[in-house]
Order: C-alpha cells, then structure tokens, then sequence
C-alpha cells in the first residue's frame, strides 16, 4: 500500500510520517518544468499511485487553465482531480475563479491561493485587505485560501499584515525562489519572516526554488536556492523560540548530513507543530525533493 512506505519511515533513521505528509504540492505547469497540462496530468496520476503517495498533495493550477484541465481530464478519462486554484488577476477574479470550478464537479477544490499585487508605492495592508474581503465573499465551502506575499514585503510591519490574514481564518503564501536572484530572499530575510509567521501561529505555504531538500548553490544559474528541510527545521526552532540568528544559521545550513540528523531527531509532536505551520511546499517536480529524501534515508520504498 503507498501509505505503508512512509509509515514505516518513521522508525528508526528516517524521518517523522507527520513531517512529511502532503508536503508537496504539484506545480508542475510551473517553470522550471513548465509542463504541458496533458503530461502534467499525467505525471500527478503517477504520484498519485506510487509508494510516496502520502508524500503528495494537490495539482495546483492556475484559474485561467482551467478550462484545459478539463478537457484533458476527459480525454484521460479521470474522474476527479484534488486541486489548488492561482486566482491569477488577483482579488477582482476570485468569484469566477469559483464558478468556473464549481462548474466542474471533477475539480474538488482544496485551496485558493490570490496573490497579492504589490509595487513600491502599494500600501501592504490594504492589498492585503482587499484580497480578504474577496476571499469574505466567496463560497469556500471548506476549501483553505492563501493571500500570497513576498517575504520581503512582511518586515517590521508583520504582526499588522498578519493579523489580516489570520483574523480570518486564511492562510499566508511565500514565494522563496524564482527566475532572478532577487526573487530569492536571504537566510536572514526568511528567518524574520518565519519567527513572525510562528509568533503568529499563521499558517502559511512556500512556493518557488524549493526542489531539493539542503540549501545549495544551482550549478545552472548560480543561484541561492533554500532547502525544504531547511525551512522545516527553521519553523521549528522559531517556534521553540530560537533566536533570529538561530533561525537564520539552520536556514544556512549546507552539510546534507547535518541537516538530515536534526531531521532524524524530530519527534512525532515536533512533526505535528512544525506541520501545523507549514501547511506545504510548492515545487514543479515531486519526484526530486522525493529523490533527495531517498538519498539522506529520511524515507524508504
């Protein structure tokens, strides 16, 4: 059974199941991948059936495809897909976000997520606020929503911003990578982030530049790319309340062997606050952060 694989990692040096399951949201259309919405279909169904299955969580696709997810649902002959809408327009969109998949009783709706449009002369707060008051008016029927923000942006301004988000029950979504370095924040930027996140008990998802397991360098474009395990970690040493440096040197850290120790030595009520945070990750290829975990031992087949 797919779940019996990971259950079973948490025994001896592997890691925690509560720390690992549904972790991975499947981006797949997205770059660096940017698969066709037919192969990315296809590759969720694969993960959807393999060993690390309870690995896996929602297709995330963007409102404008959804018409494509559609028809390729037909001709694949799927009954129904767990999904994740991007309401790409932003706030004025989420209402025929929502029509158009209730319009499809295939679509079984997990997550909305509606980014948040910020430029320099934007005013946080009330971007924040006009994204909440849309998510107030939509049916959500149960389904969790994110308001997605650069880390960056949260700053000195985080218990204000947050509490927006929090008040009512939403969730925060982070963009920690992308097609420029800037895109990515630094080890102290995301630390302050998180410590804020965790001091908040706001909910929150990651998206963008978080394949691999252990910060590395990308031999490709040279670029800082945070470690999923990294940030795990960190969640847990803000919420244990660890200092920022502290927080900033687990985001730092690069030995694999390191960080797949401290991962080891998380206890299932670690695993369970830590998660309670970190809802999940975002990535366009489940199978290299599930590659990477096979490599530090942290799950077995």
């Amino acid at each position: 059974m797919p779940g019996q694989a990971l259950d079973q990692a948490g025994a001896g040096s592997a890691a925690r199941p509560e720390l690992l399951r549904r972790l991975f949201d499947d981006a797949s259309l997205f770059p660096p991948a940017s698969l066709s919405m037919a192969a990315a279909v296809a590759g969720h169904g694969r993960h959807s059936v393999a060993w690390y299955a309870p690995l896996a969580g929602p297709f995330v696709c963007q409102d404008t495809r959804l018409a494509e997810l559609g028809a390729v649902l037909t001709a694949a002959g799927v009954l129904g897909i767990d999904v994740s809408v991007i309401v790409t327009a932003g706030a004025t969109a989420v209402t025929a976000a929502m029509d158009a998949v209730v319009a499809d009783p295939r679509l079984r709706l997990r997550a909305l997520e509606v980014p948040a449009a910020i430029s320099a002369a934007d005013d946080p707060e009330q971007a924040i606020g006009v994204i909440a008051e849309a998510l107030d008016a939509a049916a959500l029927a149960g389904a969790a929503a994110y308001i997605e923000m650069p880390p960056q942006v949260i700053g000195g301004r985080a218990e204000r911003l947050l509490a927006i988000v929090a008040d009512r029950g939403y969730r925060l979504k982070l963009r920690t990578g992308g097609a420029s370095p800037e895109a990515f924040p630094d080890e102290a930027t995301l630390a302050a982030c998180l410590a804020a996140l965790a001091g908040g008990r706001v909910r929150f998802k990651c998206t963008a530049g978080l394949h691999h397991a252990v910060r590395h360098t990308a031999a490709d474009t040279g670029f800082e790319h945070h470690g999923f395990l990294n940030l795990l970690l960190a969640v847990g040493a803000a919420d244990a309340g660890a200092s920022l440096d502290q927080v900033t040197a687990v985001l730092a850290e690069r030995e694999p062997a390191a960080v797949a120790e401290q991962v080891r030595a998380i206890d299932a009520d670690e695993a369970e606050r830590i998660r309670a945070l970190v809802v999940s990750v975002g990535t366009c290829s489940t199978d290299e952060p599930v590659s990477d975990l096979l490599g530090l031992g942290l799950v077995s087949r």
